[in-house]
């Protein structure tokens, strides 16, 4: 995700002679850490899980101590470099002087103040972060810039013999319909095919914005580099086995230090069981070398994300286990109309996968209905669909790691009901105003519909409540009390809340708005789990302003406009204010500040007209 440059607070410690970890093989799983300034308890024990790919920031005394114990116990792990600067370079530059500036004030200098048995301890060399410092996906022109620069720098980082590792792409970028996709990517590919020609790598960010173990969300944010891999597949094939290595990943909403990472947004178990899931996804594509989780060793720059915490969970997962796992525990079976939803609270202790089975007589014999389950955050879930109303199932769970299976849990039974209940679910969320801005009185509305097998009751109100970011009802619907029909839908606005007002004061910044219908259960459903919508909701400090606008000797014309940190803005353009329709000049932007600034050539073109809408 786009966000402000890593500023951290470096800390040198002095060296101490320590005890490296015994020399072993790498471990199967493909998840690692992200170092930054010191070399912890946590760090050493990931250290000692023997990792594939192990990342730094920057070379101060407690990075190289990680580095050295690292290669001493896992000779053929690689290390990911990267070296924090300020420094920034736009668009009206030359790509290629920049790059070669990039090189010999930026990666040069530190790298030469190493001895050289730590120098030969680096495999890979990162450039800019994130777009921080660079152009990258503003337009295509950005892109084209920005493989520019990559071009010219990758030779020297070959020369100087490291590995470039290319890219360090924000999650959910480059941005834009799929086909605006497909295009920065094609834009991209000259600097791919020389990376991996020097023996390199490209770097992407991985992090879940709002924590799902659903691959059809997660295809847009922690597995969005399977996109560009499908690509390659159609339109590249000789890059589909280019090596990738995940430089940051995890759980991040909108990049704040203290509210955006896995402390703020859940417990230590449920990014466990998450990290499981996601090992299990990368264990697919072969060609991702290792995914280096944002951060550990400055928790006091980056509070939520800090690994500290599960440094020791990870370092055993890590660890390639001897025994089978242990029985899962916390394991609950729920009937709902014609389903059982079976979920188990233990977290796995190594890379682990489960097996459900289910009988129709208590204590078995069991037969095996899924396997490779790993679906679930606040707990491992699995939903079984083949049952019938007024049946009684039994099932158990079982875990499997790398040694084998393990013993079945104990026998949970699930009758289902055998009665017809009414399933409200909500299946729009809408809003007005929309967009809506800051200190504005949002008024809420959704679209519920009846799935159930019988009406909802006449007479009992079937009510609507709106929360934001996952507190208490911000307002609420209670107007509808006719009965409503099965396969029925009724759109129901707020009418009230717990101020008295039914509309929202709106508050900047990305939020979250739920709309739970039968919010406080007024009548029984045949799945009361299921009432729920979540949808994203941006709010901007105001509309956006174009500022003056200037036009360089080159023709470039430059202007910034004002913003909102994490709101996707589009910009559009006219040669004609007599022309019927408005042009998109590129695709969506995310502003990682509150002023955006914009580059257009306009070679060729007399005059342009702008215009800046938010998306989203």
């Amino acid at each position: 995700m786009s966000r402000i440059s890593r500023v951290v607070t470096f800390a040198y410690f002095a060296l101490q002679l320590v005890g490296f970890p015994s020399l072993r093989a790498q471990t199967p799983s493909k998840l690692s850490a992200h170092l930054i300034n010191s070399y912890t308890t946590g760090v050493s024990n990931i250290v000692a899980g023997h990792p594939r790919v192990l990342k730094i920031l920057d070379l101060g005394s407690g990075m190289l101590q990680a580095v050295r114990a690292y290669k001493a116990g896992t000779p053929n792990g690689k290390i990911v470099l990267r070296i924090y600067t300020p420094k920034s370079y736009p668009i009206t530059d030359d790509p290629a002087t920049d790059a070669t500036n990039f090189w010999t004030t930026v990666l040069q200098p530190p790298l030469n103040a190493l001895s050289a048995s730590d120098r030969a301890l680096i495999d890979y060399l990162e450039g800019p972060n994130e777009g921080d410092s660079t152009p990258t996906w503003q337009s295509l022109q950005a892109a084209q810039w920005f493989t520019g620069f990559w071009t010219n720098l990758s030779p020297l980082i070959a020369a100087a013999g490291f590995k470039p590792c290319i890219g360090s792409i924000a999650v959910g970028n480059p941005p834009g319909t799929p086909s605006q996709i497909q295009n920065y990517t094609s834009t991209f590919v000259p600097a791919l095919r020389q990376a991996k020609s020097f023996g390199g790598a490209w770097s992407y960010h991985a992090y879940t914005i709002n924590y799902t173990t659903d691959t059809g969300v997660e295809y847009y944010y922690s597995l969005r580099y399977r996109q560009f891999y499908s690509q390659f597949t159609s339109q590249y094939p000789d890059l589909a086995d280019t090596p990738l290595i995940l430089t940051e990943g995890g759980v991040d909403q909108s990049g704040t230090p203290s509210t955006s990472g896995w402390q703020a947004r859940g417990t230590a178990s449920d990014y466990e069981r998450w990290l499981n899931w996601f090992d299990h996804q990368l264990a697919q594509d072969s060609y991702v070398l290792g995914c280096t989780l944002f951060e550990i060793g400055n928790p006091n720059g980056w509070s939520s994300f800090d690994l500290e915490p599960i440094a020791g969970w990870l370092g055993n997962y890590l660890t390639t286990p001897t025994n089978p796992p242990p029985a899962p525990t916390g394991f609950v079976g729920v009937a709902t109309n014609a389903t059982a939803l079976l979920t188990w609270t233990s977290e796995p202790l190594n890379p682990t996968t489960y097996n459900v089975k289910r009988s129709r007589t208590s204590g078995g014999p069991y037969a095996t209905m899924a396997t490779n389950v790993t679906e679930g955050v606040k707990a491992t879930s699995y939903t079984d669909t083949a049952v019938t109303n007024g049946g009684t199932y039994y099932y158990v769970v079982s875990a499997v790691n790398a040694a084998s299976e393990g013993a079945n849990s104990g026998q949970v039974t699930v009758t289902m009901p055998n009665t017809s209940l009414p399933d409200v679910i909500v299946t729009a969320v809408s809003w007005t105003p929309n967009p809506a801005f800051a200190n504005n009185n949002v008024t809420f509305r959704a679209t519920v519909k009846n799935q159930g097998t019988a009406p909802t009751p006449s007479g009992v109100t079937l009510g609507i409540g709106f929360s934001i970011d996952a507190g208490p009802n911000v307002t609420w619907s209670s107007s509808y009390s006719s009965s409503l029909a099965t396969n029925a839908s009724v759109t129901l606005t707020a009418n009230g809340g717990p101020t008295g007002s039914s509309a929202w004061k709106a508050t900047p910044g990305l939020h979250t708005l739920t709309a739970t219908a039968d919010d406080i259960n007024r009548f029984p459903e045949s799945n009361e789990g299921n009432n729920a919508m979540s949808v994203n909701l941006a709010i901007s400090s105001g509309p956006p302003k174009i500022g003056p606008v200037t036009v360089a000797a080159n023709n470039v014309a430059g202007f910034t406009f004002s913003a909102t940190a994490g709101i996707h803005y589009l910009l559009q353009y006219k040669n004609d204010l007599n022309d019927t329709q408005w042009s998109d000049l590129g695709a969506d932007i995310v502003a990682s500040s509150n002023a955006v600034s914009v580059s257009d050539d306009l070679s060729g073109v007399a005059h342009r007209f702008y215009r800046v809408l938010q998306s989203n």
